[in-house]
């Protein structure tokens, strides 16, 4: 566990340096590339984007050459919480123990840092088709992340999650709203890094099915430390599900069978592991880590 542990700090410092060498330079207007650094740089665990990298190397590619595809997922991932934390979602002061980027440069250059670090991460998935000579590998990718973006992912989820404040789900509602709001990223950010690294169709979903059972038990994960933790521990404000009625796994099935519910969901996920004829260890003990965390 301890080496893990010093392999997930490598492994966020790598992916820290390489956004903030990717990041665009400075233009006219200022104010918007302040604000896609302000919310990058802000921190955060990088699991999405070690996730990418932790792929590539279970599939034998050293995770080097897959580094522009782990800051893409990072910049869709950082674009998501900008508008989640917006007056118009979630109204959220705090993210990453810090202002969020529309209490510190205004809603609407949030919304547009937003957009810019969306828009940018595919400017980035070209680039890295055409400088790497790999662009189908690079089209594949890009499909990838654009299907957890959109509609079929983290936006169509976005507007479940609005549309079921204040009136209780199913746990099968509940499910979809979280596969497509968390689940959808987490599976792209295996994804992609097995496809750089050439994996097979049946390769491709035995990951799907590891990282769909690894998000849904990472969002109620979310929801149990959202009514325990406390801001600091957080980085963002506690208790705001409750506050803003929404739709979690401890208010529907109770704490202990949520807590049982993520452990079925954890074996679950180790299970599409057994399948791969590749060391694994690395994404076994990624899973341990995003599921059994503290904040």
């Amino acid at each position: 566990m301890n080496d893990f542990t010093a392999y997930l700090e490598e492994q966020r410092e790598r992916v820290n340096r390489a956004l903030e060498r990717l990041l665009p330079e400075a233009r006219q207007p200022e104010i918007i590339y302040e604000a896609m650094r302000y919310s990058v740089a802000a921190g955060g665990k990088r699991l999405r984007p070690i996730l990418t990298l932790a792929a590539a190397e279970t599939f034998g590619t050293d995770s080097g050459a897959v580094m522009e595809i782990a800051c893409a997922v990072e910049f869709i991932h950082t674009y998501s919480l900008i508008h989640d934390d917006l007056p118009a979602m979630d109204n959220s002061d705090l993210r990453r123990g810090k202002p969020t980027c529309h209490r510190v440069f205004g809603e609407a250059v949030a919304v547009l840092a937003g957009d810019a670090l969306l828009t940018y991460a595919f400017e980035l998935m070209a680039r890295y088709g055409l400088e790497r000579g790999c662009a189908r590998e690079a089209l594949q990718i890009s499909a990838e992340l654009a299907r957890a973006a959109g509609v079929a992912g983290m936006i169509g989820g976005q507007v479940l999650d609005l549309q079921a404040e204040g009136r209780a789900l199913e746990l099968e509602e509940l499910e979809r709203l979280d596969g497509l709001k968390t689940g959808a990223l987490l599976q792209a950010a295996a994804r992609c890094g097995a496809l750089a690294a050439g994996a097979s169709p049946a390769e491709l979903q035995a990951l799907s099915g590891y990282a769909s059972r690894l998000g849904l038990a990472f969002q109620i994960v979310d929801d149990l430390l959202d009514r325990e933790s406390t801001a600091a521990e957080l980085g963002k404000p506690a208790g705001a599900d409750q506050a803003q009625g929404k739709a979690t796994y401890p208010a529907l099935l109770g704490e202990a069978a949520a807590r049982r519910r993520i452990d079925a969901l954890y074996r679950e996920a180790l299970s599409f592991l057994d399948g791969l004829d590749r060391p694994a260890a690395l994404l076994r003990a990624l899973a341990e880590r995003l599921v059994y965390r503290s904040n």
